[in-house]
């Protein structure tokens, strides 16, 4: 009986920290979950007061690219920006993670 309690003891709180963790999404699920939205949803999720960007000050970066879509630069972390490329529609159509701090993400 001791044995029993003394595994339940250990196990819930294992299996609670488990299911906390599932929670947060991994940077690939995140970041694909925006593909097809539009970019006015990705810089709304920036404005919050609990995003990194706006926790750490940072200013819109966009730059354009040769077909015609352009790059919106969000902030991930420390060293990782993901590039978000926005087509004419202003939808999300793909990212590209660039840093060291997105490599095991």
């Amino acid at each position: 009986m001791r044995f029993v309690a003394a595994i339940t003891r250990l196990l819930v709180p294992a299996l609670g920290l488990a299911a906390c963790s599932s929670q947060i999404p991994t940077l690939k699920d995140w970041a694909d979950a925006l593909v097809g939205k539009n970019v006015a949803e990705l810089r709304a999720l920036a404005a919050t007061s609990g995003s990194y960007s706006s926790r750490t000050g940072w200013q819109h970066k966009r730059y354009n690219l040769g077909n015609g879509h352009w790059v919106y630069v969000q902030p991930d972390r420390p060293n990782c920006e993901i590039h978000f490329e926005i087509n004419s529609k202003d939808l999300i159509v793909g990212y590209t993670p660039i840093g060291t701090g997105c490599r095991y993400q």
